[in-house]
């Protein structure tokens, strides 16, 4: 077998700022897809400009149920939102995954993928904001659903970098109800397009160049993704990212020499969700 490899970038649309550091991630660097967050201001249209100057990046939807306003009408998904009309915080959510009604929860789902849909563009695959896949099996069980139904790929939801003990130490236990063998066999069962292996760890003081090369060398044979998070800074994303200038360091290093090098001399082929798991 071949080591196959996707490198996503998350949170294409968070400013333009962002979105203009994932195309250069891609032009430049090993970035091969991305995900959107589409429900934000102006994340339609940075998905339009990035077709047009990124054609080979694939597009997918970073679904988000915890940051900004939902494109539902706020009166069909009551649960979703606080007092003001914004998404709850993601921590009130993980510690109540219950206080989501899964019914508005994918109303609200769908209505970010339509939205991504108006850009004429393919759906490479979907993955979730702040990983609230794992936060229940329900939620979990409606990504499904949806990557069925739209006929794409889905995130593996647990890294294989991070031990599942560990990662409920980020996540306390009673916030996932279910395992890595669960998901695992439920994507299987259903013939869901998805990597063989996921790498979260690139990532704050994971994001440098040493480290990336140790997981492109390290990298079994299969299809593997590795998730980063590459933007450029400005005034705008400090105001509304805690994660804000690391990201300039994360552009940096996937567009590094070393990395290429580390790509092409591992004979590492670069794909999006639909060329690596054959759709």
């Amino acid at each position: 077998m071949k080591r196959r490899l996707i490198v996503n970038a998350d949170d294409y649309g968070r400013t333009p700022s962002v979105s203009r550091g994932i195309l250069d991630a891609h032009l430049n660097g090993i970035v091969s897809t991305t995900t959107v967050m589409i429900n934000l201001p102006g994340a339609l249209e940075d998905v339009r400009m990035g077709i047009e100057c990124a054609p080979t990046l694939g597009f997918g939807v970073h679904i988000n149920l915890t940051l900004g306003k939902p494109l539902t009408p706020p009166d069909q998904v009551p649960s979703l939102i606080n007092a003001n009309g914004w998404f709850h915080e993601k921590d009130l959510i993980f510690n109540n995954p219950e206080m989501l009604d899964l019914a508005e929860a994918k109303m609200e789902c769908k209505a970010q993928i339509e939205r991504f849909l108006q850009a004429e563009t393919e759906l490479d695959h979907l993955d979730s904001h702040h990983h609230l896949g794992i936060a229940s099996t329900g939620i979990w069980k409606l990504l499904t659903e949806l990557a069925i139904e739209y006929d794409c790929g889905i995130r593996t939801p647990f890294p294989n970098d991070i031990l599942e003990e560990d990662l409920r130490d980020l996540y306390p236990a009673s916030m996932i109800d279910f395992s890595k063998t669960q998901a695992k066999e439920q994507l299987e069962t259903f013939a869901i397009p998805h990597p063989d292996y996921f790498y979260a760890t690139f990532f704050g003081d994971g994001a440098v160049l040493d480290h990336l090369i140790n997981l492109l060398q390290g990298l079994p044979d299969g299809l593997s993704e590795i998730m980063c998070h590459p933007g450029y800074y400005d005034e705008s994303l400090e105001q509304k990212s805690g994660y804000n200038r690391i990201r300039e360091q994360e552009l940096t290093v996937l567009i590094d020499p070393g990395a290429l090098s580390a790509i092409s001399s591992g004979n590492i082929e670069l794909h999006t969700y639909r060329t690596g798991c054959g759709k």
